[in-house]
């Protein structure tokens, strides 16, 4: 295996949102499971391939402990006011956590979910159509996810400022971590009084056992629903906005998904796979003891990041990847949502808005066209994804 290169440090050098830096395509090919030089200094570990992604997810050795205790630092005050929870906790009490939330967030609840969305989104889509400066971004990639919060933790009028505020503060915290932290503890006294009063899928929540018949405690369901709000919130925005991006940058695929030659389904699965984005820090974890993936082995305690995009753009795991085709869009040809035990577990509610909001737009607004150029959109960063700062559209 060659390894032997003059590397560029990681995160390598931004291109073209959906062109990938040389640098992955040529670790695939050679050093899969290799060292990296980070550009904030200090060196890493870096996983490539698709196959050796999905192991890293899936394998308990592993932790992304580290990486909680270092966010909670960042936080002000005598007491941070959150953490990510159980959600980051060791795999035994990770698992006994997701078991239960299972029991409450599940494919059946996001289905239920589909006639609400729905609704949402034609409202979006009807201020669209009133705007004088219609902009994707602004009408309907940001405002979709939170409103299905709004509605989905059935949040009253007295606490929903508490949520229009965070999410406000959230989009403006670009990359910083710190903002990021301030921007959370800000939410914490509504979600805490959300839970405080029980209401909708919080009551279920907190009406739900542990396998030995513990009911769920406040304090792990306020840690969940910071995490499915936050999480909810920023990865649709940004994943709607970067399909909505590359379907710009190919025109074809908007006119075969307009004339009904590709279903709604197999199109966001290909968006999830190739419209990807990533700053590199998102698939940040640390081995507990040393691991050997393939014929290379990671020290204990050492930096390691795992590569979504890298893996979405595998030729083992889906042909010609490079090309975006909707038609062959399926959840096997990505790890968008992880994998494992770390599988989002808000992936069905996420997709059932990525298919309304797609759909929906495209019955709506058939003619639908970038006012921008395609090929030099504005980009801007949260701590995890570049995605459109605006997507202006006119039809």
């Amino acid at each position: 295996m060659t390894t032997s290169r003059e590397a560029a440090t990681y995160p390598f050098p931004a291109r073209c949102p959906f062109q990938p830096h040389e640098e992955f395509a040529w670790r695939r090919a050679n050093a899969p499971v290799a060292p990296v030089t980070l550009a904030r200094g200090g060196e890493g570990w870096l996983v490539t391939r698709f196959a050796d992604v999905r192991t890293v997810l899936a394998d308990e050795r592993f932790s992304r402990r580290p990486v909680r205790d270092a966010a909670v630092g960042r936080q002000r005050g005598p007491a941070p006011a959150f953490d990510f929870g159980a959600s980051i906790a060791e795999p035994e009490q990770h698992a006994r956590w997701r078991r239960l939330t299972a029991q409450v967030f599940n494919v059946r609840q996001a289905e239920a979910m589909r006639p609400r969305v729905a609704a949402i989104v034609d409202d979006l889509l009807d201020d669209l159509a009133s705007a004088d400066h219609p902009d994707l971004m602004d009408a309907l990639a940001f405002p979709l996810p939170l409103r299905v919060l709004l509605a989905l933790f059935d949040v009253p009028d007295d606490l929903r400022g508490g949520f229009l505020e965070w999410a406000a503060a959230l989009r403006a915290s670009g990359a910083s971590m710190t903002a990021f932290a301030e921007a959370m503890n800000a939410l914490h006294a509504s979600v805490r009084e959300l839970v405080a009063r029980g209401r909708g899928i919080v009551g279920d929540l907190l009406a739900a056992k542990h396998d030995d018949g513990e009911p769920c405690s406040p304090e792990l369901a306020v840690s969940t629903m910071m995490l499915m709000t936050v999480a909810g919130y920023e990865t649709v925005a940004t994943q709607l906005g970067n399909g909505f991006l590359a379907l710009f940058q190919h025109p074809g695929q908007w006119d075969r998904l307009r004339a009904g030659e590709v279903g709604v389904e197999p199109a966001v699965e290909e968006i999830l796979r190739y419209a990807q984005a990533g700053t590199g820090f998102a698939g940040l974890t640390y081995p507990t003891s040393d691991v050997t993936i393939g014929d290379t082995t990671i020290p204990a305690g050492d930096a390691v990041f795992i590569s979504i995009d890298s893996a979405g753009r595998d030729a083992d795991q889906v042909s010609d990847p490079d090309r975006f085709d909707l038609a062959r869009g399926a959840a096997r040809h990505h790890l968008s949502f992880g994998f494992g035990a770390h599988f989002c577990m808000g992936a069905p509610l996420a997709r059932v808005e990525l298919q309304e909001a797609l759909g929906r737009t495209v019955r709506r607004f058939p003619g639908l066209r970038p006012a921008f150029a395609v090929d030099a959109p504005e980009m801007t960063a949260n701590r995890f994804t570049r995605y459109p700062r605006t997507l202006p559209v006119g039809w």
